[in-house]
């Protein structure tokens, strides 16, 4: 059986050129959304004088607080995916700055929970202004239906990004020795 270029196109990435069209505005879209978001965060970041792992970090304890849960060095640490020397600069530069305070938990009095501070709360809301209502608004246009393909595009797009590369080690090889070179 003869194989033609036009089979090669058809089979090869998408369908057809129509799908490929559709496909490549979705991933754009996604693409520049996110190039927002990324954009939007760096101005917090810089009116408030933090780093991203900084925001990250208090955005995390936030919600964590709103929702009844207490997040200790260790949840945050796993959160953030950085070590745990890096996790205690990082709680220590947020408690110097009055944005993070450790208490003992109350239910073991040797861990600690990270309790962000009511300043930090409303530095964070003034910093934002009122964008998380607009992002809601967006959202609320969506009927139930457009809400679940939504949904489950994007839990599937992340779960398409968690595979790409996880079977790379992340361990790094150990040095070669000068006379292995």
């Amino acid at each position: 059986m003869a194989y033609s270029v036009q089979d090669a196109g058809t089979h090869y990435w998408y369908s057809d050129d129509a799908q490929r069209e559709r496909s490549v505005a979705v991933l754009e879209a996604m693409r520049t959304y996110r190039a927002a978001e990324s954009a939007m965060r760096s101005r917090t970041q810089r009116s408030m004088g933090l780093g991203e792992n900084d925001l990250l970090a208090l955005r995390y304890l936030i919600t964590a607080k709103q929702d009844g849960r207490s997040i200790g060095p260790k949840e945050l640490t796993a959160y953030l995916g950085i070590s745990s020397a890096s996790t205690t600069v990082l709680i220590d530069r947020l408690e110097k700055a009055g944005q993070v305070r450790r208490e003992h938990s109350p239910f073991d009095r040797r861990a600690l929970i990270l309790i962000p501070t009511a300043t930090t709360d409303a530095e964070i809301q003034a910093a934002l202004g009122d964008v998380p209502a607009r992002m809601v608004e967006v959202a609320n246009r969506l009927d139930p239906a457009q809400a679940k393909v939504v949904v489950d595009f994007l839990q599937n797009m992340r779960a398409a990004v968690d595979e790409i590369d996880a079977h790379v080690d992340t361990e790094v090889p150990p040095a070669r020795s000068a006379s292995a070179q």
